[in-house]
């Protein structure tokens, strides 16, 4: 049974909103949805002006519950712009409590967890982040037959080793906010090698690669990630996968484990 620390059999009802964070870099942020700091249970929950919290959603038919806050972001503020742009938000873990302001002393309970499913925000400040209930990750997934793979690369069912495909090195110049060039690879790849896969730089920027060319060393983002990135950065690269059993097979000696059915004849075939 659901225990809060509120006496429903008050005439007037005085709850607050807690709200904490986990961003995928470990930061913890506590947010009160109040005009001014609360502390409960030794721990400090920050104003957030600009803060709204909505009621938690529940639905019959095994919805998944859902809540959003609106919130404002600024460079340097408690939640700052520029981990908002480097996507710190995207998938962090959401714990939703409520207190009795007239009683911080009983503590506070847990009314819902979840996770940030989608983050929207704008030049102005304004923000949201709209969060699905733990379920959302629990629900059943139903596969079709396909040629192609229906897994991640790195992923369990994939088992090839992130690790042991890391290559290491450091943007060497800008070219412009979708090109940069890298330098102190180990062996550097031939052309196409990361393509469609993914990087960090030591700062925790995150990135996807759309073109590797080997000759140059020119690396090129999807997004306009480049124009977050620092000459002199390190950069941990991490080669792509189009999910077809030639590259499983070719790129990553892995065909044994591929998720797919790429002998299929007639129209769904695919060349093996």
């Amino acid at each position: 049974m659901l225990s809060l620390p509120l006496n429903v059999a008050d005439s007037v009802l005085f709850p607050v909103r807690l709200v904490q964070i986990t961003r995928t870099d470990n930061t913890v942020l506590r947010i009160a949805e109040a005009e001014q700091n609360i502390d409960v249970g030794g721990q400090t929950w920050q104003a957030l002006p600009g803060c709204e919290v909505s009621a938690i959603q529940h639905a019959l038919g095994g919805a998944v519950p859902s809540m959003k806050i609106d919130f404002a972001h600024s460079t340097g503020g408690i939640i700052d712009t520029v981990t908002v742009n480097n996507g710190f938000f995207d998938g962090a873990q959401v714990l939703a409590y409520i207190a009795d302001r007239n009683n911080l002393a009983a503590g506070k309970g847990l009314i819902f967890t979840g996770m940030v499913q989608q983050v929207t925000y704008d030049n102005l400040g304004n923000g949201s982040f709209e969060i699905k209930g733990q379920a959302a990750n629990d629900q059943s997934i139903i596969q079709i037959y396909g040629p192609m793979c229906r897994t991640d690369l790195f992923s369990s069912l994939c088992t090839v080793n992130a690790p042991s495909y890391a290559q290491t090195g450091t943007v060497a110049s800008i070219i412009d906010k979708f090109n940069c060039v890298i330098s102190g690879l180990a062996t550097p790849p031939a052309d196409g090698w990361f393509n469609l896969g993914v990087g960090v730089t030591n700062a925790g920027i995150t990135f996807e690669i759309a073109n590797w060319v080997q000759s140059t060393a020119v690396l090129t983002t999807f997004l306009p990630r480049c124009a977050l990135f620092s000459a002199g950065a390190g950069v941990t690269l991490y080669p792509g996968c189009d999910k077809t059993i030639n590259t499983c097979r070719n790129k990553f000696n892995n065909n044994l484990n591929f998720q797919g059915e790429p002998h299929f004849a007639g129209q769904a075939a695919a060349s093996a």
